[in-house]
């Protein structure tokens, strides 16, 4: 009889540790169409400095990568990153870090002062974002 119960308990394990996975955005193309970034997050390997962290890899449309941005974002709480609707800005919005932009200057992340357009499209971004997973998993 105890048999089939450790079997249930050793399946059940190995299907949880599967459901922590690196994740991995669709890539978000820029306005302009000269760039595009993939969010990516480290779920799997706690040796990085960037384990569990919301990482921003900047391409150029033709697929070169550009440049890396580890945002500090953890990825136990909401966030959510796109691109200013007018500008080659990236957005992020994090429960724990809060608001940060950087608009892309010759393939490289630089920080920029948030302006109200930038606070407004951060918060429906994020908003947005867990508004439609709430219906997917409704």
């Amino acid at each position: 009889m105890k048999t089939p119960f450790y079997i249930l308990i050793v399946f059940s394990l190995i299907v949880f540790s599967k459901c922590k996975n690196d994740y991995s955005s669709d890539k978000m193309i820029s306005s302009s169409g000269k760039y595009y970034f993939i969010p990516t997050v480290n779920r799997t390997d706690k040796s990085k400095d960037d384990f569990a962290n919301v990482v921003i890899s900047l391409y150029s449309a033709e697929g070169e990568l550009l440049s890396v941005l580890n945002t500090k974002a953890g990825d136990s709480g909401k966030w959510a990153t796109n691109w200013d609707k007018n500008k080659e800005i990236v957005i992020i919005k994090s429960s724990d870090i809060g608001t940060y932009a950087w608009k892309i200057e010759n393939g490289e992340f630089i920080n920029v002062e948030l302006t109200e357009s930038i606070k407004e499209q951060a918060e429906e971004m994020l908003n947005n974002k867990y508004k439609s997973q709430k219906k997917r998993t409704s």
